[in-house]
């Protein structure tokens, strides 16, 4: 009784975080399987532009949520993907250590798409697409 307690009193008390997928300014809107096509390599180009996907390190805790929302994928069926991929001349998205270099990154490059945490995302670049994880 008293772990289901703590466990309701720490899910009202921590809040969700939110994240949300954004793009350099220049690229139109797209949906959620776009994105996610984006991200495997299986849209390369948008209107004449070559698109930039951009992951952050394996191990971050934006990443895993945005490959378990997103993508809807574990980390082992993604790394079993790109190997498939590797075989067939395919490289994954480039990689960045922190969020606010794939903010630059994105906001500077024109084709260029990435996730982030909603709060420290500024006007600079397009959000195209939210979402959220429950604190438990």
């Amino acid at each position: 009784m008293q772990k289901a307690l703590l466990l309701l009193f720490l899910s009202l008390s921590l809040p969700a975080q939110e994240y949300a997928i954004v793009c350099n300014k220049i690229l139109d809107e797209m949906s959620l399987m776009q994105i996610r096509a984006v991200f495997l390599k299986k849209l390369t180009h948008s209107k004449g532009l070559h698109l930039v996907p951009v992951n952050l390190s394996s191990n971050d805790v934006v990443r895993k949520s945005f490959e378990e929302h997103v993508l809807k994928m574990q980390k082992r069926a993604l790394k079993s993907y790109w190997v498939k991929q590797h075989y067939l001349g395919n490289r994954p998205p480039l990689v960045m250590k922190s969020e606010s270099s794939v903010l630059v990154f994105t906001k500077k490059v024109q084709g260029a798409m990435a996730y982030a945490t909603l709060q420290d995302i500024d006007d600079s670049v397009k959000v195209l697409y939210k979402w959220r994880d429950d604190a438990l």
